[in-house]
């Protein structure tokens, strides 16, 4: 599966045990990568964490998570990444707000 490109093996084995196989075999590897680089070229250092528990997010068209991080950082400012680093919790969202993107 193409999640061993971007997790080590401890992630990968606690991905395994918290979302089920199939599930995981119906992601789109280039949304998946999409939606990595633009974590990554914001400067997410938790990209692993957020894999591990807000899967769902790579799910959804880059270009809408792109959009409802724009939101994100307009309402928490410049740090927005610590913020969210703190308290994973807005992950939740930015997921809202990328679904409600996907739907206009």
């Amino acid at each position: 599966m193409f999640l061993d490109k971007y997790l080590n093996s401890t992630y990968l084995d606690l991905v395994y045990n918290n979302y089920d196989e199939n599930y995981l075999k119906l992601l789109d590897e280039n949304n998946f990568s999409k939606v990595y680089s633009i974590l990554k070229n914001n400067g997410f250092y938790f990209i692993n964490d957020i894999i591990l528990k807000y899967i769902e997010l790579f799910e959804i068209e880059d270009e809408y998570v792109e959009k409802a991080l724009l939101d994100i950082k307009s309402v928490l400012g410049n740090d927005y990444v610590r913020i969210i680093g703190s308290n994973m919790t807005i992950i939740d969202e930015i997921i809202k707000r990328a679904d409600h993107y996907s739907e206009l």
